[in-house]
């Protein structure tokens, strides 16, 4: 059987990879991979970043492009796939650690077309048990085994960590609208699908174990929100909380929601913010925030 050759191609912005790119190209010479990895900054203001980075270029088999201005998060990722010359590209966020040991000979062994290799939460409990980011993240993660995910492979594809084939990512190309944070995956996953790409889930994970703050959070929590109520129409049938805005709307009762929102918003957030605040209250301030978009 043909061995995979693999370029690994990592976004950044505004963090320090140094450590997860040479873990992975530590790993692949330890294989004998035919790899490269990309690495491209997509125009970092914090120039601390960019200069930390440049470790990187002393490593063999490694590339670290420099990008004036940000393009956003699915246009950096095109621009990364023109870049690759590999047949498999294998796709991971910059601010992601690598502590699974088999993580590169499992993509190699695995087969699909796309194959998704999910995430670990990683960090100290004691010291993150009030950011709300980690308990999200910690929530998601007790329910999201692999044959959990391949139930439903579309709605749980996230583009924090998979390999594609390249001629599958040539067919489906990251939708360059998307300009602001939120729903691109979503939207790749459901390209993979109407093309008859299957999905395959393993477990093969990279760990995030740093978090935004409350505040940083949220306002990434509202953007992303946004993003869904910008493109309704093309994430109708891949979004929960989408579907159960559209049945409380089918009840003409979104007028009630909104004007409790409205009454309510500051003393969500200012719970949401400071207090070690339950996951469920979390995903009532989703809801309600983008029912009042669609209000608006």
């Amino acid at each position: 059987m043909k061995k995979k050759s693999i370029s690994i191609l990592l976004p950044t912005y505004h963090c320090d990879c140094v450590a997860l790119v040479s873990a992975l190209q530590r790993q692949c010479i330890e294989n004998e991979t035919d790899f490269e990895i990309i690495v491209a900054d997509d125009g970092s203001t914090d120039k601390s970043f960019v200069r930390k980075n440049e470790a990187i270029e002393k490593l063999s088999g490694v590339r670290y492009i420099k990008r004036k201005e940000n393009v956003g998060r699915s246009a950096i990722r095109n621009f990364l796939i023109h870049q690759s010359t590999k047949e498999w590209l294998i796709f991971i966020d910059g601010d992601l650690s690598l502590h699974n040991p088999h993580f590169i000979i499992n993509y190699l062994k695995a087969r699909g077309e796309v194959v998704i290799g999910g995430i670990n939460i990683g960090g100290d409990e004691e010291t993150w048990k009030n950011n709300l980011r980690y308990r999200y993240e910690k929530a998601y993660e007790r329910n999201s085994n692999v044959q959990t995910r391949q139930k439903e492979a579309c709605q749980h594809f996230r583009t924090t960590n998979f390999m594609a084939r390249r001629k599958a990512m040539e067919l489906c190309k990251f939708d360059e609208n998307f300009k602001r944070y939120g729903y691109e995956d979503v939207l790749l996953g459901k390209a993979f699908e109407e093309n008859n790409i299957p999905l395959t889930h393993i477990h093969n994970p990279i760990t995030l174990e740093e978090f935004e703050n409350n505040d940083l959070f949220l306002q990434k929590t509202e953007e992303s929100l946004e993003t869904l109520a910008a493109f309704r129409r093309q994430l109708k049938g891949y979004s929960t909380l989408l579907r159960t805005a559209e049945k409380i709307e089918k009840l003409h009762c979104r007028g009630l929601f909104v004007c409790f929102f409205r009454l309510t918003k500051n003393l969500f957030k200012k719970h949401l913010k400071h207090n070690k605040s339950s996951i469920f209250l979390f995903n009532v301030y989703k809801l309600m925030y983008f029912l009042q978009i669609e209000h608006r």
